[in-house]
């Protein structure tokens, strides 16, 4: 099996990335406008996971809830992915060596796995999630999934500037 290792020392050898990581302005803008995304994306997941699991906004019917905060979601989530490649870029080798970097790959995979199966499922039962109450279980446990992937996926993104194992 190849070594992936050339490539990210090609990556992190290129002018652009270079002068992002040794800029004094340039690194820290990236990973600014990264967390800023981040909480805009994280603060409209979180409501829409408490609306699933029943903790707030529940007088709010399900999928006009859904319907009005997605699009704000996705204007979170394309600055965010597009800021979290581009950190990753800048240094590649220290963020694949890193446990947690591949810990907090793994949870975001996950989280997004559970979000597309849990649109794909609405979208082809809309309306009638907040009577049915298979239905309303079901959003129950795609909320709390959802907010303890989001959370592991922060934490561990958080804990990988620290570098606590490699």
């Amino acid at each position: 099996m190849p070594s992936i290792t050339p490539t990210l020392e090609w990556l992190e050898g290129l002018a652009w990335t270079t002068a992002i990581r040794e800029s004094i302005w340039g690194y820290p803008i990236v990973e600014t406008s990264h967390v800023a995304s981040i909480v805009v994306f994280a603060g409209l997941i979180i409501m829409m996971d408490l609306r699933l699991v029943g903790l707030a906004f529940t007088k709010e019917p399900l999928m006009q809830f859904q319907r009005r905060l997605f699009p704000w979601q996705m204007a979170g989530f394309v600055p965010s992915m597009a800021t979290g490649i581009l950190v990753f870029t800048v240094d590649p080798l220290r963020y694949y060596g890193n446990v947690l970097f591949r810990v907090k790959l793994v949870m975001l995979t996950l989280a997004g796995i559970n979000a597309i199966a849990f649109h794909l499922k609405t979208s082809r039962t809309d309306g009638r999630w907040d009577e049915d109450p298979s239905g309303i279980a079901t959003a129950r446990r795609a909320g709390v999934l959802s907010l303890l992937l989001w959370a592991a996926t922060m934490v561990s993104g958080r804990l990988v500037a620290y570098n606590w194992f490699g």
